[in-house]
């Protein structure tokens, strides 16, 4: 699937459950039900945001490129989900302690974009100018945890790499140890 047909399903989805978001919203009642309803609908919308992320090319930084690259690991067509062996190569431990998947625009933002979006292209756009970006911890110490924008990164002089890869980021080897 390309990048497209991917965050073409997602719009879908939330095009079509934004009204319910809404009609939720608007309820003025105290019943527990209806609390909880928002509540984790709320989180549901924001959820798909976050996971939508792990299907988006990610660029990386480049201090993160230069880590991957001592142990042949090929940041721009490593998964979300590998992270923890990839990780378990450098350190010897598996885990989530060296890199960061991190969303240059906070999901929180990302969110209010689509709750302002009037039309289901709209929503696709959102989706499709999420931008992930693999990170060191130490990086993501330096960048503000809620307020960012285009120049948060450069800011804070943290180098960001286009993914070589594109579409096909996927379909690409991470471990090049093999």
């Amino acid at each position: 699937m390309t990048q497209k047909e991917i965050m073409e399903a997602y719009a879908e989805v939330y095009y079509a459950a934004l009204p319910y978001y809404f009609s939720s919203i608007n309820k003025d009642d105290e019943l527990q039900s209806t609390k909880r309803f928002k509540s984790e609908f709320y989180q549901s919308l924001k959820w798909l945001i976050k996971h939508s992320g792990t299907l988006v090319p990610p660029k990386a930084s480049s201090r993160a490129k230069e880590l991957a690259e001592r142990f042949n690991i090929d940041i721009f067509a490593l998964q979300w989900k590998d992270q923890p062996y990839a990780e378990e190569i450098i350190s010897g431990r598996n885990g989530r302690e060296i890199f960061i998947h991190e969303h240059e625009i906070p999901v929180t933002d990302l969110f209010n974009q689509i709750l302002n979006s009037q039309t289901k292209s709209e929503i696709l756009e959102t989706l499709m100018n999420q931008s992930i970006v693999w990170i060191l911890r130490v990086e993501e110490k330096l960048l503000h945890p809620y307020i960012r924008d285009d120049g948060s990164y450069e800011r804070v002089n943290i180098a960001k790499l286009d993914n070589i890869h594109h579409d096909e980021w996927m379909e690409k080897p991470w471990n090049l140890n093999k």
